[in-house]
């Protein structure tokens, strides 16, 4: 994920985790005195952070059995213009085929841990 979006993400979840609006967040937090560097060595690497362990588990189970395709079979073109993705927010999946007779079966999964 690129930065601009792991931003977006991050502030959603803060967000969300807050209950209020963006806006009143973000003033909340700019509110707050920067951290030392003392503060900052003591943080990184996670230290002090219990070990989380995290299982995600995806079941996918489609087929494509019994399927006859005869004769000329005819495609389509498989175009995406240079502003498809020009407005996209958030996450997003796009999925392209140009095939017959295929199943296509995608999954997301987004985990976030938040620790205070």
């Amino acid at each position: 994920m690129g930065n601009v979006i792991r931003g977006i993400l991050g502030a959603a979840c803060l967000c969300a985790v807050l209950g209020q609006s963006g806006v009143a967040a973000a003033e909340e937090w700019m509110d707050l005195p920067p951290m030392s560097t003392d503060q900052l060595e003591g943080a990184s690497g996670r230290q002090g952070i219990p070990l989380q362990w995290q299982l995600n588990e995806n079941q996918q189970s489609a087929m494509v059995t019994g399927n006859v395709l005869s004769g000329p079979s005819m495609t389509g073109d498989n175009l995406i213009s240079d502003h498809a993705f020009e407005n996209m927010s958030g996450i997003a999946t796009v999925i392209q085929n140009t095939g017959n007779q295929v199943v296509i079966q995608d999954s997301t999964q987004v985990n976030i841990l938040i620790n205070r």
